[in-house]
């Protein structure tokens, strides 16, 4: 398969990560009486950081959010990798690699943190994003074997 298009299903991968992220924090589920309890106190306990006053909870909230928007950035990003795999491979292959290594790192602290759901679909993005760096690798012999032969010349 083209490179291009294992980068635009590892876009929409990560674009569906971001809308059912944004619906999972907006929506929980029901919390029991100690889970209130506990949120309670983050919500209750204040503390003055770098001239603001804040709540665990704000910071909670705020890491939750600002998840969502790396997770729309990435799915920006590789979507338009997909289009510079097209013209440019040789430039795509190291930012398609540098998403990738983002895409394990955030594989692993899904799996290590939360659960199977954002563990895994880092996983199939990641997949994605390696068939893809092979495919640029592959559709850029030629090109290094003409780049070759120029030189030889």
């Amino acid at each position: 398969m083209k490179p291009w298009i294992w980068l635009r299903v590892a876009a929409g991968l990560q674009a569906l990560g971001a809308v059912l992220h944004t619906i999972a924090t907006t929506n929980p589920p029901s919390r029991g009486q100690a889970e209130e309890t506990v949120f309670a106190a983050m919500q209750a306990f204040h503390f003055q950081i770098m001239g603001a006053n804040r709540s665990h909870w704000d910071f909670y909230r705020g890491y939750e959010l600002s998840i969502t928007v790396v997770f729309a950035v990435l799915a920006v990003l590789i979507w338009q990798l997909s289009n510079l795999s097209r013209t440019e491979p040789r430039q795509a292959a190291p930012l398609v690699v540098t998403v990738l290594v983002a895409q394990i790192l955030l594989g692993t602290i899904g799996w290590a943190y939360f659960f199977a759901g954002p563990g895994g679909m880092s996983i199939l993005i990641a997949v994605c994003l390696a068939a893809a760096v092979f495919a640029l690798r592959r559709s850029d012999q030629p090109a290094l074997a003409t780049g070759r032969a120029a030189k030889a010349g």
